[in-house]
């Protein structure tokens, strides 16, 4: 099946509700000028007042990518105006309570191939040994405070998830699935997915994971036909790690 429509029980897109490739190009351009802008500020700050800089590091990195986000879902925003009613056509609605429960029976399976897909890829990438998640790169010194888990938690359980899952599996997900199969438009996204995670501090061998998660949630896109559902699992996930990462960081 290679029709869009139908995927978004709220309510069918009207012919004028149609993405194009076009429409990523606010997005790239918007992430782009805000990587650019906030890497500025933090030379800035890093010349400015070192001794300032140095020692409230971490919540100075959170803030950069909480930044970097808002750049992100700006470009989105401006992307998807053309759109006649963007919400229906994503499918976005507040969390039913079905909605709660079927992320929260999600969370062992979707844990489960997290484990799998990690242990198989240190064995085939990385000699055998465990490959550290990157959520250990939340909290780049030692955290101070419950404020800092509040602005690690809005980063990366709500500004993270909702972009990523509009981006990915709103936008690009569904711009695939207009050329390509079901599976092939999974596929990509899911690899897009993954290299969106990657930098020099995420190991490559962390790309596999990257990637489950990716297809999982674009799945789980198709057969509830619900962005909301991708945003709740990605979202919980996220916060879950960051709290274990959090106190493990305090101890």
């Amino acid at each position: 099946m290679s029709s869009m429509e139908g995927l978004a029980p709220a309510a069918p897109p009207q012919a004028a509700d149609r993405l194009r490739w076009l429409y990523l190009l606010p997005v790239i351009a918007f992430t782009v000028l805000g990587i650019i802008l906030v890497f500025a500020v933090l030379v800035g700050l890093a010349r400015g007042n070192r001794g300032f800089y140095r020692a409230n590091l971490g919540t100075i990195s959170l803030s950069a990518a909480l930044a970097v986000y808002l750049a992100f879902g700006s470009g989105i925003v401006v992307a998807l105006r053309r759109l006649r009613a963007p919400l229906a056509f994503l499918g976005l609605r507040w969390p039913t309570p079905l909605d709660l429960g079927l992320t929260l029976l999600l969370l062992i399976p979707w844990y489960l191939g997290i484990i799998i897909v990690s242990a198989v890829s240190a064995l085939l990438f990385n000699g055998g040994r465990v490959v550290p998640s990157n959520s250990r790169l939340i909290f780049v010194q030692h955290p101070g405070g419950i404020g800092v888990l509040l602005l690690a938690l809005l980063v990366t359980a709500f500004a993270a998830p909702i972009c990523e899952e509009v981006f990915f599996r709103g936008m690009l997900f569904r711009l695939l699935w207009t050329r390509v199969p079901l599976w092939a438009a999974v596929l990509l996204s899911a690899i897009a997915f993954g290299l969106a995670h990657a930098s020099p501090a995420v190991s490559a061998a962390l790309l596999p994971t990257f990637m489950y998660m990716g297809t999982v949630l674009a799945v789980i896109y198709v057969r509830t036909g619900w962005l909301s559902n991708t945003i709740l699992l990605h979202g919980l996930s996220n916060a879950i790690a960051t709290v274990l990462v959090f106190y493990q960081a305090s101890s």
